[in-house]
């Protein structure tokens, strides 16, 4: 039986900010596939194309006003891309670090009726490197 990890076992530092405490993140890549195929138009290989990359993170008006503060006319869209670095200690206690590049692609807020202040932000990948040793 293995310990199952979970979101307290995460750490977040944006732009040199150590624990920034999101309310969520995610960030992924695919690659694009296509079939070569032949006269009969049966596939008989397969090629791969572009990589696309994608995340969001999720982050309260605290940081977010603090962010604001340091951009450029409080546009966040303004700020060149910074290193966003996710690391957790996996079940035989190695850690995990995973290095992204990004840069916040639009700022807003979100109001709810439970009193939460907060947004999520999507992010323009430059790099996403998963498990870096």
């Amino acid at each position: 039986m293995h310990q199952a990890y979970s979101a307290g076992d995460v750490t977040v530092t944006l732009m040199g900010w150590y624990d920034i405490n999101p309310t969520s993140i995610e960030y992924s890549y695919k690659y694009q596939h296509e079939y070569q195929r032949g006269l009969r138009r049966e596939p008989w290989a397969y090629r791969i194309g572009q990589k696309e990359m994608e995340g969001k993170i999720t982050l309260p008006i605290e940081a977010s006003s603090i962010l604001e503060r340091i951009a450029p006319n409080s546009n966040l869209v303004m700020i060149k891309p910074f290193p966003i670095i996710v690391t957790f200690f996996n079940d035989e206690n190695l850690l995990i670090t995973d290095v992204i590049e990004a840069k916040f692609q639009g700022s807003g807020r979100s109001v709810t009726n439970d009193g939460e202040l907060e947004y999520e932000y999507e992010l323009f990948i430059t790099s996403i490197q998963l498990n870096r040793s």
